[in-house]
């Protein structure tokens, strides 16, 4: 069978700069004599249209971070595309990927979040509380770099005030006095390589849910630095890690809401579910030229 892709990249990725990445690509599948089409997102303005009108496609390769994949589960249906789906990174965050590389590929749970305000679909996790406000600082900062994403981390922890915040997983509610950040993870990573989630695995059908509590501004940077290897969950008394399947927050003040990174205002409840199962691959180029050479 002949097999054609279709590479999907999003110029406006990672500050304008996935230009380069993409060209890279071109050049492997040139070099390699794999058939190819090259779209970019903003000019494909329905991919399932797209795709009943090119029926050659047999394989996807969707470049772009986490709000692009975002941009993708929330703008396509997913479950009505027969081709695989290959994804790999061409943007500042790839904190997916992360967890999606060391399976390789697997039957990825799909999560949606009914806010107050709206209802979008995640892939790699969401949360209310101050990684939010991470989030919001670093996607109105016109510099994309490490220095910038620290100093919007200091700007965030700085005017956060905590509040209190009633987590229900399963039917089980769980209440917080002096709240950080809720996080519920399908994947294990945020924030650029954070392993807030060292135990989720993104074929679960169970999210995992971290809450930071009862912390002091000092203990908060305490936090992010043993966030990065996992091992904040062992602050027993400050951190509490839950699991389920139903998870719903409410929280006494309004803030700052994440998804894949995406940001909404003023979400003081919200509930999470799986909504769906897709395949998804990992792009690896010693794979795919076993495949198809």
């Amino acid at each position: 069978m002949m097999h054609m892709f279709l590479i999907i990249h999003n110029p406006l990725s990672n500050n304008r700069k996935s230009k380069k990445t993409t060209n890279k690509w071109v050049k492997f599948f040139k070099k390699n004599h794999i058939p190819f089409s090259l779209r970019s997102t903003l000019k494909i303005e329905n991919l399932n249209t797209y795709l009943d009108n090119n029926k050659t496609i047999t394989d996807i390769l969707y470049l772009g971070g986490d709000g692009s994949i975002n941009y993708l589960i929330n703008n396509v249906d997913v479950s009505k595309v027969s081709q695989n789906i290959y994804l790999s990174k061409s943007g500042s965050g790839n904190d997916f990927l992360r967890s999606l590389k060391q399976i390789k590929e697997g039957p990825i749970t799909i999560g949606e979040a009914k806010t107050n305000v709206s209802t979008t679909k995640f892939i790699n996790g969401c949360g209310v509380g101050v990684d939010a406000s991470v989030c919001y600082y670093v996607n109105n900062d016109k510099k994309k770099n490490k220095l910038s994403y620290f100093i919007n981390v200091f700007k965030a922890v700085v005017k956060y005030k905590r509040i209190e915040m009633d987590v229900t997983v399963d039917g089980t509610k769980h209440s917080f006095t002096k709240a950080y950040l809720v996080s519920i993870q399908n994947g294990k990573y945020y924030g650029g390589g954070m392993k807030v989630a060292p135990q989720a695995n993104p074929t679960n059908d169970t999210f995992q849910i971290c809450v930071a509590h009862s912390l002091t501004n000092a203990l908060i940077f305490l936090l992010f630095l043993t966030i990065y290897p996992g091992l904040h969950i062992y602050i027993k008394k400050r951190i509490t890690v839950l699991e389920g399947k139903e998870i719903s927050v409410k929280t006494s003040e309004k803030r700052y809401f994440q998804a894949d990174g995406e940001v909404l205002e003023d979400v003081n409840e919200l509930s999470v579910k799986k909504v769906e199962t897709r395949q998804f691959i990992a792009f690896n180029k010693k794979d795919i030229k076993k495949k198809f050479n």
